[in-house]
């Protein structure tokens, strides 16, 4: 039994002692721990180089480990020269960026409005040739405001009173704006007014409702007979609450009667 014992003992005493193994834990544990936090942070980067240059001159020049710079080592790959070439790079290509979506960006948004404002030009000239060919200036006036232009056109000649469907007459003119409005690119609104003449009415209970109605009618008018972009197209009604003239009279009222088609500049 004593021999028994004595050699439990010697094989229990082999290796490092107990307190060794919780240290070496709490070591571990500690390196893990900072090692972590590094990773987490915001590097330095100048702190970087001179760490980098330091970790190069210790294991290519056998330093003492300080940080100097003068001493370099045996340069196998430079790790500041790369990140130098790498910051750079990257600056050079953002700026040859730049410049091109400058250039491009720049150069078509003017191309575009040039585009444009010709187009706009050239409508105006020929439906008012329009107006005067199909003797419309009676009911159809062109507004060439700073930021606008108003085509006006009398709803006599597009709808019945108190009514929303396109006359046959009216739909000539429409198909012709329409065409001359495929010729350019722009946002257009088509604004339906009245008198203040009160309607109550099973299709119109309001003015809104008849108002609102003939702008969309014109607009689906462009749509289908003209073939304009609807994306470029907006309906709205205003009522009896934008009027051009004092609604005290049977021909000021019908003044106020009207369809805008109102282009943007």
């Amino acid at each position: 039994m004593r021999k028994k014992n004595h050699d439990v003992e010697e094989e229990q005493s082999e290796g490092a002692p107990e307190w060794m193994v919780t240290y070496s834990d709490l070591v571990t544990l500690l390196l893990t721990f900072f090692i972590l936090l590094f990773s987490m942070a915001v590097i330095d980067k100048d702190r970087f180089e001179q760490v980098a240059s330091s970790l190069r001159s210790a294991f290519l020049s056998n330093s003492d480990g300080e940080m100097f710079d003068h001493n370099k080592g045996k340069e196998i790959i430079s790790i500041t020269d790369s990140i130098q070439s790498s910051d750079l790079i990257e600056s050079n290509i953002g700026n040859i960026t730049d410049i091109n979506n400058e250039g491009r960006v720049t150069g078509g948004k003017e191309d575009d409005e040039a585009e444009k404002t010709k187009g706009l030009e050239e409508f105006v000239r020929e439906i008012k040739q329009y107006i005067l060919d199909m003797e419309l200036d009676e009911y159809v006036t062109v507004l060439d405001e700073k930021t606008q232009v108003i085509l006006r056109i009398d709803s006599v000649i597009l709808f019945d009173l108190g009514r929303a469907d396109i006359k046959r007459e009216g739909e000539t003119t429409l198909k012709k704006i329409g065409e001359l409005l495929n010729d350019f690119d722009a946002e257009v609104a088509v604004q339906g007014h009245t008198d203040n003449l009160p309607i109550n009415t099973h299709l119109f209970p309001s003015n809104w409702e008849l108002s609102t109605r003939r702008a969309t009618n014109v607009v689906l008018f462009f749509v289908e007979e003209s073939r304009v972009n609807p994306i470029r197209l907006t309906a709205t009604g205003n009522g009896e609450f934008r009027p051009i003239a004092p609604n005290d009279n049977a021909k000021n009222r019908q003044k106020n009667r009207r369809i805008d088609i109102v282009i943007d500049k």
